[in-house]
C-alpha cells in the first residue's frame, strides 16, 4: 500500500515538472522613499522577474516647498556573470517645482539574458535648496530563472493535488472495503434466496393447480357480472333521469333562496327604514311638546304684556285728566275810604280763585 503512494506522488511529481521551466514572475510590486534636499523620492519595482523580462520602474519626485532640481541621475545595474551590468540610467536637469508638485517618470528596459541576482540602483540629485547633494545606493528587483514565489506556489500546488489525491484514494479504498464486505453479504444472501426460490417453485407448482380452480370460478362469476353490468346500466340510466331532476330541483331552490334573500334584504331595509321614521317621529314630538310648551310661556308673557300695556294706557288717561285747572286772576285794586275819627285806611285785596273749565 505504501509503495503505490509513492508511485502516485512521483506520478504527479513528473506531470508538474514540465511547468516550472516556464513560469512568469509574480507582478507584485514594492516601494522605496526617501526623503532629502527638500524633495521626497518614491520608486517602485516590481519585486521578482525572469531575465529577458521588460520590467519598468516608476518614479515619483515630490516637492517639499518651491525648488529647482538642478540634476537628478539614476543608473541601474544588473549582476550578469558575477559582474556588475549597466541596464539603465536618465539624467534629468533644470526643472523647476512648485510645493507639494509630483513630478513622474518611468525607466523600462530588458533585462540582460543571463542576469542572476538582484538589481542594484544608484540616484545622485542636486537642488537648489543645498549645496551639498543627495546620493545613495539600494536593490531593487530579484531576477533569476525561477523565483522562489513561483517555486513555492508550484510546490504549494503539487502538495494540494497530492493531498486531494489521498483524499480520493482513502475514499476509494473504503468504498472497495465497503463493496467487499456487501458482495460477501450478498452471496450469503443470495444462498438464502436460492433456497426460497426451491420452495416458492414447490409452491408454484401448487398454485396452478388452484389456479385452474379459481379460473373455472371467474368464469361462472364473469356471466354473474355480465348480468349486474347489464341491471348497472339500467340503473345508471334512471340515477341520470334523478340526477337531471336534482339539479333541476336544485336550481329552483337557488333562484327561490336568491328570491327569499331579496326579499330578506328589502325587509330589513324596510324595516331600518320603519326604525329611523319611528326615531324621527319621536324627535319631532318632543320638539312639537317643546315648541308647545315655549309657544304657552309666549303667550303667557305676552298676555302679562297686554295687561301691562292697557294698565300703562289707562294710567296715562288717568293722567291726562289730572292735568292743573285753570285759575281766574283778579288785579289788584286799592280802596280809599274817607278817614273817620281822624285817621286814614287803605284796604288791599288781591285774591285768586280758581275757575273751572
Amino acid at each position: 500500500m505504501q509503495n503505490k503512494k509513492a508511485v502516485l506522488f512521483l506520478s504527479i511529481l513528473l506531470f508538474f515538472s514540465g511547468f516550472l521551466c516556464n513560469v512568469n514572475a509574480l507582478s507584485t510590486n514594492q516601494s522605496i522613499s526617501f526623503h532629502s534636499v527638500g524633495i521626497t523620492i518614491n520608486l517602485t519595482f516590481p519585486e521578482e522577474a525572469h531575465p529577458l523580462d521588460n520590467i519598468s520602474h516608476n518614479i515619483t519626485i515630490t516637492a517639499n516647498t518651491a525648488l529647482t532640481i538642478q540634476n537628478f541621475t539614476i543608473f541601474i545595474y544588473a549582476p550578469v556573470n558575477s559582474t556588475w551590468q549597466e541596464t539603465k540610467n536618465q539624467t534629468i536637469t533644470s526643472f523647476d517645482l512648485v510645493q507639494n508638485q509630483n513630478f513622474t517618470s518611468r525607466i523600462s528596459f530588458n533585462l540582460p539574458q543571463e542576469t542572476n541576482g538582484t538589481l542594484y540602483c544608484f540616484i545622485y540629485v542636486l537642488t537648489d535648496q543645498s549645496a551639498d547633494n543627495f546620493s545613495t545606493t539600494f536593490y531593487t528587483t530579484h531576477v533569476s530563472e525561477l523565483t522562489f514565489t513561483e517555486m513555492q506556489s508550484k510546490f504549494n500546488e503539487l502538495l494540494s493535488n497530492y493531498t486531494i489525491l489521498q483524499t480520493d484514494y482513502n475514499a476509494l479504498l473504503q468504498d472497495y472495503n465497503i463493496l467487499l464486505a456487501n458482495y460477501s453479504s450478498l452471496l450469503t444472501n443470495y444462498e438464502i434466496i436460492q433456497n426460497k426460490y426451491n420452495s416458492l417453485s414447490i409452491d408454484y407448482n401448487n398454485s396452478i393447480a388452484t389456479y385452474q380452480i379459481l379460473l373455472n370460478t371467474y368464469n361462472s362469476l364473469s356471466t354473474e357480472h355480465s348480468t349486474i353490468i347489464s341491471n348497472y346500466g339500467t340503473l345508471q340510466n334512471k340515477y341520470n333521469i334523478l340526477q337531471t331532476n336534482y339539479e333541476s330541483l336544485n336550481s329552483t331552490r337557488y333562484n327561490v333562496q336568491a328570491s327569499y334573500d331579496s326579499l330578506n334584504a328589502t325587509y330589513r331595509s324596510l324595516n331600518q327604514t320603519y326604525v329611523n321614521l319611528e326615531t324621527q317621529i319621536i324627535e319631532l314630538n318632543q320638539k312639537i311638546n317643546q315648541s308647545e310648551n315655549q309657544l304657552s310661556n309666549d303667550r303667557i308673557l305676552m298676555l302679562i304684556f297686554i295687561v301691562t300695556l292697557a294698565c300703562l294706557i289707562v294710567f296715562i288717561a288717568y293722567i291726562k285728566r289730572k292735568k292743573t285747572e285753570p285759575y281766574l286772576v283778579i288785579r289788584k285794586e286799592t280802596v280809599t275810604m274817607k278817614p273817620e275819627e281822624g285817621s286814614q285806611s287803605e284796604f288791599s285785596t288781591n285774591s285768586i280763585y280758581p275757575t273751572k273749565g
